[in-house]
């Protein structure tokens, strides 16, 4: 398991930039499934933190909680331009870049919401328990992340990889501070037409900022060949599969 290095992870999602939007279909999808999880479990906040907002993918969503008075946007790299369109005037829109995990939280919050983010987190019980104070009395979390299949193909053939919760994990962190309300989770495989297609739609989704895997001519070679003998298709291509695995979770914030 990879020592995570944050300002890698900021480097390279801002290298990403608009390509992340073209390319992070799944995560694209996600962000519209949380969302209608969201208006079926969630009274509309007024004042919301969104940890991890990236380009807007899940942001755009929330203007849809009426009347919203002010979000609070989170990432370690912010694309103001992207964001500060998002929302009409009379929102109070308050950008917040650095790591979540060590910079103070906003007090009086009435929703905490993440989309495809949470995996970046290297200590999530500490952060849980921030939120949990952070949050009004009744407050919710709204959050969808990935589980242990996320990349499987990838971690089979480097080793290399993010630490991946369960689903029952999840649930189980939550219920500490939280009444848990929704757990749902599922696979999708998406087809690439070879190993290195793989890798450039990593890359161009900033996902290969956990760790410092070197390549070199040799490893790339045999990670080509052992990715196709693997998790080919078998029909004399090259095309291969990659897993994703989302995991949507809302809780609230228990009484008392």
């Amino acid at each position: 398991m990879p020592v995570m290095d944050k300002a890698l992870v900021r480097q390279r999602f801002r290298k990403a930039g608009a390509q992340y939007t073209q390319q992070a279909q799944v995560q694209q999808q996600m962000a519209k499934q949380l969302w209608q999880y969201a208006e079926q479990f969630v009274p509309a906040p007024q004042r919301v933190l969104e940890i991890g907002c990236g380009q807007g993918g899940f942001t755009q969503y929330l203007r849809g909680w009426s009347p919203l008075q002010k979000i609070v946007l989170n990432d370690l790299y912010l694309p103001r331009e992207a964001l500060q369109a998002l929302f009409p005037d009379e929102v109070e829109v308050q950008y917040v870049e650095g790591d979540i995990e060590t910079l103070a939280l906003p007090s009086g919050i009435d929703a905490v919401v993440s989309a495809a983010s949470m995996q970046w987190l290297v200590d999530v019980p500490r952060l849980l328990q921030r939120l949990h104070a952070s949050l009004n009395a009744g407050g919710h979390v709204v959050l969808s992340t990935f589980g242990p299949k996320q990349y499987h193909e990838i971690r089979q053939l480097t080793g290399q990889g993010l630490q991946y919760y369960s689903a029952q994990a999840w649930q189980h962190l939550l219920s500490v501070e939280f009444d848990v309300l929704l757990v749902q989770q599922e696979q999708q495989c998406l087809w690439f037409d070879s190993p290195w297609d793989v890798l450039k739609h990593l890359q161009q989704t900033g996902v290969t900022g956990a760790g410092q895997w070197q390549w070199n001519k040799t490893r790339l070679r045999t990670f080509m060949a052992q990715y196709v003998q693997q998790y080919g298709r078998g029909e004399g291509d090259d095309a291969v599969s990659l897993t994703y695995h989302p995991i949507y979770l809302i809780a609230r914030k228990k009484h008392g």
